[in-house]
């Protein structure tokens, strides 16, 4: 379907249709001599240019008149598929979920060349974003020169931009797209609402994130497929670490500190899964300093031995184990995202954050929140609470829920 097109038309200067729009023309009336005019159908869905009777033809001036920079535009069309750019500049986890909206953008434009930029350490998840024809990887605190360079020359007929920052908003305009749309949540400074002419009113505080992704393709793309919010993954084979055949995967680790769990608690989670279930325990994290310490602390209090492969693992690896798992535990933090987006049973454990914005949804998961009730119904609204209000034994009674499930 055609990109939802933002027409004005004008008897002065008329505006050229939207990009591989099908279009009629009708045979002139014999010995006519007035200009001709065409018009161009546009589907129902599409909130493309309409009548002043409110249907769906727009009224455009003959080919002709559109000028050799139109005509050129319209043949370009014609022969190429549509060169879509997707900026997601932000971390890991925001990154892992926005792939089902980049799913559903693949559903809407099949034939598209996409490229997607990533930025920094989420650029480790390319190879797991199959759903792009390209990755490019910005890379922080460097010229970029090579990145700035395609994305001039791309000849992009539009730019989805997921981030919503100066950074982002100056590669959209780098662009020259035709098409740049953003969300209005983030279009504070005349940069960026001249970098996004189309703005997105979804509310960042109502919705979940991967719900905010959703609107945005669909403020170009509005016959864009709902999608699940799992399965679009393209999983490289399990690294040879040693796995078992069963196991579980404890991830205790995150980038901001007040998202930890006490070490004592997950130490007693993890001897109870060894111990009421027989299930081997895998330690993943990142080689960060303080997120080993944690987990050497974690060991320490248990007498249950793990394999720890912390550190050792690249993303797409990672994400790889935690598909094969049999259950995933963790903090909030991209490798819950990664459980998620594999539907993995798993227990995701929240505090400060609302998990409003970031749970897992899906049927094999569990939410364990601070300040929040077991029976209690989640809202958008909801206070978070400092982690070591969290008894081991919440912890636990998720995970016995997700096993007995498993094993019925």
């Amino acid at each position: 379907p055609p990109l939802r097109a933002g027409i004005k038309t004008s008897p002065a200067k008329p505006a050229l249709p939207p990009i591989g729009a099908q279009t009629s023309e009708p045979k002139p009336a014999a010995g006519s001599n007035r200009r001709l005019r065409r018009k161009i159908r546009m589907p129902a869905q599409s909130g493309g240019p309409r009548t002043t009777d409110g249907g769906s033809l727009a009224t455009v001036e003959n080919e002709a008149e559109w000028g050799r920079e139109g005509k050129a535009r319209m043949s370009s069309a014609r022969r190429r598929p549509r060169r879509l750019l997707v900026l997601q500049l932000k971390r890991i986890g925001d990154a892992v979920l926005t792939a089902p909206a980049l799913a559903a953008l693949r559903a809407a434009e099949p034939n598209a060349r996409i490229t997607l930029v990533l930025a920094g350490a989420a650029g480790g998840l390319a190879p797991l974003f199959g759903m792009a024809d390209e990755t490019l990887v910005w890379r922080p605190g460097r010229m970029n020169a090579g990145i700035l360079a395609r994305i001039a020359a791309g000849k992009y007929d539009a730019v989805l931009d997921f981030t919503g920052n100066d950074r982002s908003a100056f590669l959209a305009l780098l662009s020259r797209a035709p098409r740049r749309a953003g969300y209005a949540r983030f279009a504070e400074s005349a940069v960026r609402r001249a970098a996004w002419p189309e703005l997105c009113h979804a509310s960042v505080r109502e919705l979940h994130t991967i719900d905010f992704h959703h609107a945005l393709v669909r403020e170009l793309f509005p016959a864009a497929p709902t999608v699940a919010d799992h399965g679009h993954l393209f999983l490289p084979a399990a690294p040879s670490v040693g796995l078992p055949d069963e196991y579980a995967v404890i991830h205790a680790g995150t980038a901001r500190e007040e998202k930890y769990w006490l070490p004592e608690r997950w130490a007693e989670v993890l001897g109870h899964l060894r111990g009421a279930h027989g299930l081997p325990v895998v330690l993943t994290g990142a080689s960060d300093p303080f997120e080993i310490a944690h987990l050497r602390k974690i060991q320490s209090l248990s007498a249950t031995p793990v394999l720890e492969l912390a550190g050792k693992l690249t993303l797409p690896e990672l994400a790889s184990v935690l598909a094969k798992a049999k259950l995933a535990l963790g903090v909030d933090t991209a490798a819950m995202h990664l459980a998620a987006a594999c539907r993995t049973p798993q227990v995701a454990v929240y505090g400060p954050t609302n998990p409003w914005h970031w749970r897992p949804r899906h049927d094999q998961a569990r939410v364990v929140a601070a300040g929040l009730a077991e029976d209690a119904v989640l809202t958008p609204r909801h206070r978070g609470a400092p982690m070591e209000e969290i008894p081991a034994a919440a912890v636990i009674g998720a995970a016995d829920a997700l096993l007995r499930r498993q094993e019925r």
